[in-house]
């Protein structure tokens, strides 16, 4: 039985056309795919990501990455330690937005996204705490970020070359980038992968209907407005088995059976897994794991937080639309372009439910349990000590 998965030819005219449809969200899976092409066409580079012929059968899948070349990640199933950096791997459309939100905007934690790199501190040449100004804001107190943007390749390198994970100044750490972002970090200052994962059919009806109305998105194309979802599931503009893709490293040519099996060793050995279905309880486990609490103003805060989870960030609530039924022709031709999405994700289903174990014993409340107030009057700090952000105003 053949179960290999290609990726349909896509001329570099298309590519740059999907380019300009989707917004910066997607971008960045553009820019990693070319990027890979670029570096692939250099042979005076070694290249140790997983390589797939241009003709033929996929090369044979390579386990020894998740030790060679996600190193600097521990192992899910190792204590925390507060030294450790957890880091958001952030999958389009699957509540990313929502979670990057509370991390940042609720907790208040120093966040390393690509806020860092705004108001001109892209020339930075020193690592620092900095607080950008907030867009069309006039009296919202400015949140922590690192001068670094780890959203981009060349970002996250810049970071790297700054002695980024030496500094231990970032809280938490927001990528798009699972193995580039191995860079961050050293043998002696790693990273915490975490994620939220959605079913991969809801998640390409999402981005279909997102991409239909997201006018807020400079490269906004209204062109897809008149399209339907089953023109969209049979188009070029579909993801072919992206979370895989990601995962196994290989974002381009065939795919089969083992590099499903990478995508699930990685994703079991490496990412503390949420789910959209379930993001509060998800958000839950990631404060019990990390040992989050707050500290700035726990009221405020925790509004802050159940409005967020309930609600959700850059959320398409008014633009409800009926979803493909099973056995018609949009799920078949989705479910077609995800055969072995839908497979890690039943995997990444009964992995949430077994990772419960890693936070057993842990208050679900643990968030509020000897909460520190340093916006109050008198101000309170936990043991460890604690930096309030600064009022830093628009």
């Amino acid at each position: 039985m053949d179960t290999s998965y290609r990726q349909p030819e896509i001329s570099p005219q298309v590519q740059l056309q999907q380019q300009q449809q989707q917004g910066p969200e997607y971008q960045f899976q553009y820019q990693q795919q070319q990027a890979m092409t670029k570096s692939s066409s250099n042979s005076n580079k070694e290249d140790n990501r997983p390589q797939t012929p241009e003709e033929g059968a996929p090369a044979p899948v390579d386990f020894s990455v998740v030790e060679t070349t996600l190193n600097h990640f521990e192992e899910t199933n190792t204590p925390f330690n507060p030294k450790d950096v957890p880091i958001f791997w952030h999958i389009p459309k699957a509540g990313g937005s929502t979670i990057k939100d509370v991390i940042g905007s609720c907790h208040r934690f120093v966040m390393a996204t690509e806020w860092g790199i705004t108001d001109g501190h892209d020339q930075d040449a020193d690592i620092a705490i900095v607080y950008p100004s907030v867009p069309g804001a006039t009296s919202t107190d400015r949140s922590p970020f690192v001068n670094v943007d780890t959203t981009t390749l060349t970002g996250i390198q810049r970071a790297a070359r700054m002695g980024f994970a030496d500094s231990g100044l970032a809280d938490a750490v927001v990528t798009p980038f699972l193995w580039e972002a191995n860079e961050l970090f050293t043998d002696t200052a790693k990273g915490r992968f975490f994620s939220v994962f959605r079913n991969p059919i809801d998640r390409a009806v999402s981005m279909f209907y997102y991409l239909q109305v997201a006018t807020w998105e400079p490269t906004y194309s209204p062109d897809l407005k008149e399209w339907t979802l089953l023109q969209y599931a049979t188009s070029e503009k579909v993801e072919n088995n992206w979370m895989v893709r990601q995962l196994s490293n290989t974002l381009g040519g065939e795919i089969n059976d083992s590099h499903l099996a990478l995508a699930k060793d990685v994703v079991r050995r490496k990412v503390l897994v949420g789910l959209m279905t379930k993001l509060d309880e998800s958000m839950t486990r990631f404060e019990k794991f990390f040992h989050w609490k707050y500290h700035v103003n726990p009221p405020n805060q925790e509004v802050c937080r159940e409005r967020l989870t309930k609600g959700g960030s850059n959320s398409n609530s008014k633009n409800k639309k009926e979803k493909p039924k099973p056995g018609d022709a949009t799920w078949e031709a989705l479910t077609a372009q995800n055969t072995l999405d839908i497979q890690l994700y039943e995997y990444i289903e009964e992995l949430f439910q077994e990772q419960a174990a890693l936070v057993e014993g842990v208050p679900d409340d643990y968030r509020l349990i000897d909460a520190t107030c340093c916006k109050c009057n008198p101000a309170t700090f936990p043991p460890e000590g604690f930096t309030c952000p600064e009022a830093v105003l628009n």
